[in-house]
């Protein structure tokens, strides 16, 4: 029963990893179109808060595969022997940060002059910050990140296949990313 629920939570993380990037992606056309001071800090609020998915999802993937690892995939080499153990635990230590390090920092401070603006109109310097892909490229990183995770899970691919997937997965989501937010920068705002 303990495996079981170890495996439901496990997978209950992966979704949770996609939706929670998924949700800050779509969170992100509204934020990088709003107009005034209290849009923009409702829609980095509502980004900030979908990242605290991620990283719950993240934790919660790493415990329960580190369970997993050992009492279900062990065999006698042990649990990290599988490729596709060592590169989640890889993908979720190294790659799932960088868009929460990245991203969080400049939602932070996007946060902050959009609250000092209040009801005003933004400036297009906000704007640009708003739309930057520097900002968009590590949150669409996310969900690349956690399609490569389930591929992983689904697919069990050897070591050169499985990191190829990672790699292409969080490339494949900063590129879009960072293309959708340089597609939004030409829009005048005033």
């Amino acid at each position: 029963m303990i495996d079981l629920t170890s495996l439901f939570l496990h997978v209950l993380a992966a979704i949770g990893l996609v939706a929670g990037g998924l949700a800050q992606v779509m969170a992100g056309s509204r934020l990088r179109t709003a107009e005034s001071g209290s849009e923009l800090l409702a829609w980095t609020r509502f980004t900030r808060t979908a990242g605290w998915l991620v990283a719950a999802s993240a934790a919660l993937s790493l415990l329960t595969g580190g369970h997993l690892a050992g009492a279900v995939w062990g065999g006698e080499a042990g649990g990290f022997a599988n490729p596709f153990i060592t590169l989640g635990l890889v993908g979720l230590i190294v790659l799932v940060p960088i868009g929460p390090a990245v991203g969080e920092r400049r939602f932070r401070r996007l946060a902050e002059a959009a609250a000092e603006l209040g009801e005003s109109t933004a400036s297009e310097r906000l704007h640009r910050a708003a739309r930057s892909p520097a900002l968009w490229g590590p949150v669409h990183s996310l969900v690349g990140v956690g399609v490569g995770q389930v591929a992983l899970m689904v697919y069990k691919p050897g070591w050169l296949v499985g990191a190829l997937v990672l790699v292409l997965t969080f490339a494949a989501g900063w590129v879009a990313g960072s293309a959708v937010a340089a597609r939004s920068a030409p829009a005048a705002h005033g």
